[in-house]
């Protein structure tokens, strides 16, 4: 079990791993946090114990077993060179498109790199974590935010990591909808509230990993009724063409080594 965790860059899925981490009675690991992001880092720091932020990237390697690396990709090189991390330390990268190679590369030390791909759900403790590779100790981190899958090669992680593309997506959707509703003389702040509630009603149904997804879709059309109407108008099949198209351009992306 890791007892330290660095923190290096402080957006909102390390936020989400610290609130996830954090909001828990026993065995939790101290943090530290890089100065990156001072105003985010400065808040998880005053809202929960045992979070420190550190002067530089530097302290937070010194003081954590295990970094995590959860910057943009165009600044990974910036951030890495400069560091010294011992080789026995384990780093984390929540970084898309640099490999496990490449990032090693950038390091003086040979050091256990693990490419992740943390979801927001783990505030919640309940993200599934795509790994590559698989590791004992990043498995049993992730296993405490809600679970892990280890990808058998770099191209399945890819494959996680272009379809995390369809969260906005889900949600203009979601906003599509509503403002639909609008139009029909809804108030705007009647609507957001409908369409939130009918679509966290469908959670629990996700929650029967027993049902497949094409069936839980089944279930909640009846043959002739409104809900096939729309699915079977909207989502044509040149549409799910056109979806799995945009996805496999966005895994051919994130598969790309990082220019420079």
């Amino acid at each position: 079990m890791v007892e330290s965790i660095g923190i290096i860059g402080a957006g909102e899925i390390a936020a989400a791993m610290v609130d996830g981490l954090r909001d828990v009675a026993v065995d939790t690991p101290a943090i530290f946090l890089s100065p990156r992001n001072a105003k985010t880092a400065d808040e998880l720091a005053a809202r929960h114990r045992a979070v420190q932020v550190c002067e530089d990237n530097q302290s937070v390697v010194d003081q954590a077993e295990l970094v995590l690396l959860a910057v943009r990709p165009d600044v990974v090189r910036d951030v890495l060179e400069p560091l010294d991390v011992p080789g026995d330390r384990v780093l984390v990268s929540a970084v898309a498109a640099w490999s496990v190679e490449e990032l090693n590369a950038l390091l003086d030390n040979e050091v256990t790199v693990v490419r992740a791909i943390p979801l927001p759900a783990v505030r919640q403790r309940r993200g599934i974590t795509a790994l590559y590779p698989g590791h004992p100790v990043v498995e049993e981190l992730f296993n405490r935010l809600g679970g892990t899958v280890v990808a058998p090669r770099p191209e399945i992680l890819d494959a996680f990591s272009a379809a995390t593309a369809s969260i906005s997506t889900h949600l203009h959707y979601l906003d599509t909808v509503a403002r639909w509703m609008t139009r029909q003389g809804v108030a705007p702040d009647a609507a957001e509230r409908y369409v939130r509630t009918m679509f966290s009603g469908v959670e629990a149904a996700l929650d029967d990993y027993g049902t497949s997804l094409a069936d839980l879709g089944q279930a909640h059309e009846t043959p002739g009724g409104i809900n096939e109407q729309l699915r079977s108008t909207w989502f044509t099949p040149g549409n799910q063409a056109g979806l799995e198209q945009a996805l496999e351009d966005i895994r051919q992306r994130v598969a790309r080594p990082p220019a420079g």
